[in-house]
């Protein structure tokens, strides 16, 4: 999952021009938001992280930022299954690009998490912000 994930976001069109096309890894990305469309068929997670861009947008530099979070929307699913939804699932979060360029995704374990396949992905908010360092 690691290689598909840093894959992805390495990419120019995600956050490859910000992080040098090193972009955090996901056990370093806190999953904080989940939104289910099925409107618009689509889901879109938000990730946060305390490894901040090496190449901050003009107008996050000499603020002192130190946290950054993104947002992720995955659209054309197919397959959305919920079979549970929980703090420990939030922390298993694995993706992987299929042949076909398509997307699986799942979050949390094997009987309780979400899962789904879709067949586009971009990166949908990006933002900068100065967050507390204690607990």
């Amino acid at each position: 999952m690691s290689a598909d994930w840093l894959q992805l976001l390495a990419s120019p069109g995600y956050l490859g021009g910000l992080y040098d096309g090193a972009p955090p890894s996901p056990d370093v990305c806190d999953l904080f938001y989940v939104h289910i469309d099925e409107r618009g068929n689509s889901v879109t997670l938000g990730f946060d992280t305390r490894s901040f861009p090496v190449n901050p947008l003009e107008e996050w530099e000499g603020k002192g930022f130190n946290a950054f979070e993104f947002h992720l929307v995955f659209a054309e699913v197919e397959g959305l299954q919920v079979t549970g939804w929980g703090a420990s699932e939030a922390k298993e979060i694995r993706l992987a690009i299929g042949d076909g360029d398509f997307f699986e995704v799942a979050l949390g374990f094997e009987g309780s998490g979400i899962i789904f396949r879709a067949s586009t992905a971009r990166l949908a908010k990006t933002r900068a912000y100065l967050a507390s360092d204690s607990p």
